[in-house]
């Protein structure tokens, strides 16, 4: 507990140096296991406190301190994220995340994450603002387990539950209890009206009370990368400045191509057989590629990402080294060590697109949820989605031309 209020403690004193102005660097203490040998150059860390100084900005009006108080006590109820077998990619998983979160805020349980699946996650992310990391309950504690990413049909009792009953009363009979869902349950929950003398103490404006606008706070109370994650991302964005330490423009591009010789065991995606000369002819006449450029490439496909890097200069395209896996179907395809590095990658891959000046993206909760990150660079500002054909996000208001992309 003395842990985690330092912990607080350090978040609140950077963000009140930036709001008075001084530039402060404090030593973050981190295990041996996690030094790699690369030394960090804090681009990543630094920008991570400035997007959380943003958002404490922008969400200024909300009660911080209810999103952030959990029970002092390892005995107390309990809400976990489980993800130990399927349970959907990265973006699936950061709905089923967030969602949860927000279950456990409103049922004033403890709020925990378990994820072994494929990889340790805690190898990748810790605690934030908020300690999720997981424990063992004691056998005899009373327990429900909520299991809906695979039936639809549960998905759908679920939902109508949080979204038109007093859920929280009913669920109190259980200590314990673990959900695996890829789910929106925010926003039928901050709009159940059985719940709204609790949803009122967040004091979460009207046009907020969603998942997609509360993503980006819930994010970065919830997780930080480890030295594994900062590293990798900093050696790319370091390429970012030039000999005239100013900072180059970083175009991404996440290009989804479902099945494929890479993903085999991926589903297969339709309107997506002309996506990667689409979003190139795109770039090449819409976004200016020169040496004030860079552009990174992330994929499913292993040819697209050598196609991609193959077609510019060598200086102007990178993306993040390590295996392309679904980290929800690796099965006996990779090895355990491969299936780490892949899972590695994934979330490296989803820290670069929070950095983008400009975006390209297919429909895909994975870069979706990407984009919602972009504080530093405007969120709105050059976002792109595929859609047979490619179209400009232009706001919170904007919907998808297509219902199939």
């Amino acid at each position: 507990m003395y842990a985690m209020r330092s912990l607080r403690s350090y978040r609140f004193l950077v963000i009140l140096c930036f709001i008075v102005g001084i530039s402060v660097v404090i030593y973050r203490p981190r295990s041996i296991s996690r030094i790699t040998t690369v030394k960090s150059l804090n681009i990543l860390s630094n920008n991570i406190d400035k997007r959380l100084h943003l958002l404490y900005q922008h969400f200024a009006h909300v009660n911080i301190s209810m999103l952030l108080d959990r029970p002092s006590s390892n005995r107390s109820p309990s809400i976990t994220y489980r993800c130990r077998e399927i349970c959907g990619g990265w973006g699936d998983r950061l709905r089923g995340i967030t969602s949860t979160f927000i279950l456990a805020v409103l049922s004033r349980r403890r709020f925990y994450i378990d994820m072994p699946y494929p990889c340790e996650l805690t190898k990748f992310l810790e605690p934030n603002l908020y300690d999720w990391q997981p424990i063992e309950h004691e056998s005899h504690r009373t327990h429900l387990s909520i299991e809906t990413t695979r039936n639809i049909q549960l998905a759908d009792i679920i939902y109508k539950k949080i979204s038109s009953t007093n859920f929280i009363q009913d669920w109190s009979q259980y200590d314990d209890i673990y959900i695996t869902t890829n789910s929106d349950y925010i926003t039928p929950l901050l709009a159940n009206r059985h719940i709204q003398n609790l949803v009122s103490l967040l004091n979460i404006l009207p046009h907020e009370s969603s998942q997609p606008r509360l993503f980006p706070l819930i994010y970065e109370i919830l997780f930080r990368p480890t030295n594994q994650v900062i590293n990798l991302v900093d050696q790319l964005l370091i390429k970012l400045n030039d000999e005239n330490n100013s900072k180059k423009q970083l175009i991404c591009i996440h290009i989804r191509m479902g099945k494929n010789p890479t993903m085999a065991n991926d589903k297969k995606l339709i309107y997506r057989d002309t996506i990667v000369d689409d979003i190139l002819q795109f770039v090449d006449k819409n976004l200016t590629i020169n040496k004030n450029s860079m552009i990174f490439i992330t994929s499913d496909s292993t040819d697209v990402n050598k196609y991609i890097l193959n077609k510019y200069n060598t200086n102007q395209a990178m993306s993040i080294p390590g295996p392309i896996i679904h980290i929800d179907r690796t099965s006996s395809f990779y090895s355990p060590n491969e299936q780490c590095q892949g899972f590695l990658k994934v979330i490296s891959d989803f820290y670069v697109l929070g950095e983008c000046d400009a975006l390209i993206m297919p429909r895909s909760g994975f870069s979706d949820w990407a984009s919602r990150r972009r504080y530093l660079t405007n969120q709105f500002n050059q976002l792109y989605l595929y859609c047979r054909g490619i179209h400009q996000i232009t706001g919170h208001q904007w919907r998808r031309p297509h219902t199939i992309c």
